[in-house]
């Protein structure tokens, strides 16, 4: 008589590894595309939690826009959200045990579908680019230069998730029904969105750095590198105080000085003027520019996290668009509040 096999499967729940039987599961499947059904939307964070013990599991879209869970069966809570695009959710999706259940969703875009301007223009702007091959540029001084404009493209966790300390929850939950973001507000939304939905151009000097965005709103980010100190108590703002050093090849740039107004990019994290971030610029080669941020915030979080940018460096007749957020503004007044 042949023994019954039991498999057995890992997840990630939250900062935490939990092992499942098979026959405990089930699994949740299906395609994210924009509205119109006619685009794959990569990178779109899905979120799930168990309704009867709170249990949280978390996936991403792949760039054919499908995506899989296998999840303890139970009902489930589901929120799937991407910058520029509304939050969807269904409440009480039910998987039972040994079933693959689909669910295909189609998302529409902060933009209401505006020609030119829509939820293809925004999968085509995080869609990886053709980037030039060569030698990683160097400076007078030796130093890799970082200049150029560089294309968009998503921010990826980087080793340990977020880790919210309690009263974040509900305040995330609250800005994921809430569609007047920062950004719709026309307010800037921090370094956590440089480069995710637009161009931004880099200036290296001997003694400074440039970060210049073309989303709308975005302050331009001086980066000092003439050995100064932040200064004792800084004006809280969006961007920060930022100061930067050479780690060999690497730019590791430190910032404080953050108001508590900004969103962060990953999960509509809230931030407080405690909040201590640390990039890492580094050009491997011509074409690529890889960033590296690790937000270490005491006020909103249980320790610090990291995520990662790679980008393209786009061609030299590139230039940046004026986006003026007020001009012909039109979406403000379509928007529903819960």
């Amino acid at each position: 008589m042949r023994g019954a096999v039991l498999f057995v499967i890992a997840l990630h729940v939250g900062s935490t590894i939990a092992v499942l039987s098979a026959q405990t599961t089930g699994t949740l499947a299906g395609r994210i595309v924009t509205s119109s059904g006619n685009t794959p939307i990569p990178e779109v964070a899905i979120h799930l939690k168990n309704i009867a013990n709170g249990a949280a599991f978390s996936t991403t879209t792949a760039d054919d826009g499908r995506y899989a869970v296998t999840l303890p069966s139970g009902a489930y809570e589901i929120v799937a959200e991407l910058p520029r695009f509304v939050t969807f959710r269904q409440d009480a999706v039910r998987i039972d045990s040994g079933q693959r259940k689909q669910l295909d969703i189609r998302m529409d875009d902060v933009q209401l579908g505006t020609l030119g301007d829509n939820g293809e223009f925004f999968v085509g702007l995080i869609a990886a680019k053709p980037a030039a091959t060569g030698r990683t540029p160097h400076t007078r001084e030796g130093k890799p230069d970082l200049s150029g404009v560089w294309s968009a493209a998503p921010w990826r966790p980087f080793g340990d998730a977020p880790v919210p300390l309690p009263w974040v929850d509900a305040v995330t939950e609250q800005r994921r029904n809430d569609p007047l973001t920062p950004m719709v507000q026309c307010l800037p939304s921090g370094p956590s969105f440089q480069g995710l939905l637009s161009y931004s151009r880099i200036v290296q000097v001997h003694d400074l750095v440039i970060i210049i965005d073309e989303l709308f709103a975005q302050p331009t980010r001086t980066v000092y590198l003439d050995g100064r100190s932040h200064p004792p108590d800084p004006n809280p703002s969006f961007m920060g105080h930022s100061i930067g050093r050479w780690d060999g090849e690497t730019l590791v740039v430190d910032s404080v000085g953050f108001n508590e107004r900004a969103w962060l990019s990953q999960g509509r994290f809230p931030q407080t003027e405690q909040m201590h971030l640390v990039e890492r610029y580094r050009r491997p080669d011509l074409g690529h520019l890889e960033i590296e941020m690790t937000f270490d915030d005491p006020g909103t979080f249980k320790k610090p996290w990291t995520m990662k940018q790679v980008r393209a460096l786009a061609p030299k007749t590139t230039e940046l668009g004026e986006m003026i957020c007020n001009e012909n503004e039109k979406d403000a007044a379509h928007l529903v509040r819960k």
